[in-house]
C-alpha cells in the first residue's frame, strides 16, 4: 500500500515537472520566490501573481522585498520550472528588448490560440508585464473628463478614485489583423511628469506573443500647466 502511494505521489511529481498537470498554487509561488532571490534568503519576501487567463500552463509573478525597493523581479513558473523574466529593479535597466524577448519565448512555449476575446485578455496582460495599471486604462468618456478636470486638482483626484480595475479589460479595443490582433488603448499615466494621456497600440501573434508596442501621448486628454510633449519612451 505505501509502494503504491509513493508510485502515485512519483507520477504526479512527474506530470508537475513535464507541464501536463498544474502544481498547487503554493508551491509555484515557493518556486518563483527561491528562483527570484537565489541564491538569497527568501524571508520577507511578497509574491504577486499576475492574472494573464489565456495561458494554459505559464504562471506569471511578481516577487518582491521591502516593497520593491530590494527586489523586483517577474518570474515565470511552468510546472516545476521557474524562470526569471524581468528584473526590473536592475541597475542598469534591463533593456525592454530582452524582458519582451524572455516573456514571447515563455508564452510561445504555452502554444496558445487567441481568439478576440482572449487577445483583448493577453493585452491586458502585458499591460500588466509592462509594469502598467490597468484601472488607468480609460474609456472615451473617461477622456473626456480628463480634459474637463485639467486645472483642478480637487477633479483630477476624483476622476482618479472614480476608475475601476474589474472591467479594464473591456476598454481595450481589439481588432483581427494580418499578424494576428490588434488592441488599442488609452492610458493615463500618472507617473510621468504632466500625468500625460498616452495611446498604446498592441499587436499579437495568434500564439499570444507581443509583435509590437507603439506608445505616443494622446492630442486628448489635455495634459498638466507646463509640461511639455512628447513621445513617452517605449
Amino acid at each position: 500500500m505505501l509502494a503504491g502511494a509513493l508510485m502515485a505521489l512519483l507520477a504526479i511529481v512527474a506530470l508537475w515537472g513535464m507541464a501536463l498537470v498544474d502544481p498547487p498554487e503554493g508551491l509555484s509561488r515557493g518556486l518563483a520566490a527561491l528562483s527570484a532571490r537565489y541564491p538569497g534568503r527568501i524571508g520577507g519576501v511578497e509574491v504577486e501573481r499576475i492574472p494573464c487567463p489565456p495561458l494554459k500552463h505559464l504562471r506569471l509573478y511578481v516577487v518582491c522585498t521591502n516593497a520593491c525597493a530590494e527586489t523586483w523581479v517577474i518570474v515565470g513558473v511552468r510546472g516545476l520550472w521557474p524562470e526569471n523574466l524581468a528584473n526590473l529593479g536592475r541597475v542598469p535597466p534591463q533593456p525592454a528588448e530582452e524582458t519582451r524577448r524572455r516573456i514571447g519565448a515563455a508564452v510561445a512555449r504555452d502554444g496558445l490560440s487567441l481568439d478576440r476575446a482572449s487577445a483583448r485578455e493577453m493585452i491586458g496582460c502585458d499591460l500588466r508585464l509592462e509594469g502598467l495599471l490597468p484601472e488607468l486604462v480609460l474609456t472615451p468618456l473617461d477622456v473626456v473628463a480628463l480634459e474637463g478636470a485639467r486645472g483642478s486638482e480637487a477633479e483630477m483626484q476624483r476622476l482618479l478614485e472614480s476608475l475601476d480595475a474589474r472591467d479594464a479589460w473591456s476598454r481595450i479595443e481589439t481588432d483581427e489583423v494580418e499578424e494576428g490582433f490588434r488592441g488599442h488603448l488609452f492610458y493615463w499615466d500618472t507617473s510621468l511628469p504632466g500625468r500625460p494621456l498616452l495611446e498604446m497600440t498592441f499587436t499579437l501573434g495568434t500564439n499570444g506573443v507581443l509583435r509590437s508596442l507603439d506608445v505616443e501621448e494622446s492630442l486628448r486628454g489635455g495634459s498638466d500647466s507646463g509640461s511639455t510633449r512628447g513621445t513617452p519612451p517605449s
